[in-house]
């Protein structure tokens, strides 16, 4: 009998995974950022339902540099390509600071908060705790003295092991449950076993 509700609190926990995304017509899902000696090059990753078409760009206003207040910098990301529910929004800008960039764009008006490192590797974006409009009339920063460039690149340390992919709680549990589920009725089988031979 308690497995018959473990197994009915399962569905029930997958029915609420696929719900919570199930009201996101247009999110963005990635953020990449690649610094070069001139320029940095910022890209987004949108997902959207089929049927839905993404503006041909968006505005993200860059507010921190390396974990410091800067002057807002906006920068207007175009949109390369849409399929198959996918679209890349791309753009540039002078380069300035050396490790993180953080700040929020706007998608479909709801407001995401982003912090992207510049070597290439993904960077966390979440819907922003602070939906206010994004400040359009944002200063452009004005770069002075570019930082030192390394005139002979070194190459990046090899990893240290294999990352593994992060798993959410849910299916965790899920799984956890189905094993329970899985055991308890091997159990349950040895048992009527057991008891059909001695008697």
């Amino acid at each position: 009998m308690v497995r018959v509700f473990l197994l009915a609190f399962l569905f029930a926990l997958l029915a609420l995974g696929t719900a919570a995304y199930a009201d996101c017509t247009s999110c963005f899902t990635s953020v990449f950022a690649q610094r070069t000696s001139t320029n940095i090059d910022l890209s987004f990753t949108a997902q959207t339902d089929g049927n839905v078409v993404l503006p041909d760009s968006v505005v993200a206003v860059v507010m921190q540099v390396d974990g410091n207040r800067t002057k807002c910098l906006n920068t207007t990301l175009v949109k390369t390509g849409q399929s198959n529910g996918v679209a890349v929004y791309k753009g540039s800008f002078g380069a300035y600071g050396t490790y993180t960039h953080s700040g929020r764009i706007e998608l479909g008006g709801q407001i995401y908060a982003f912090t992207v490192p510049l070597d290439g590797k993904p960077g966390n974006i979440d819907v922003a705790a602070d939906q206010s409009p994004l400040n359009q009339n944002g200063l452009r920063v004005q770069i002075i003295t570019a930082a030192p460039v390394t005139p002979n690149p070194t190459a990046a340390p090899a990893p240290t092991g294999l990352e593994l992919p992060t798993i959410d709680a849910a299916f965790l549990i899920g799984g956890g449950l189905v094993l329970i589920t899985i055991v308890g009725a091997y159990v349950d089988r040895r048992r009527s076993l057991a008891r059909s031979l001695t008697a």
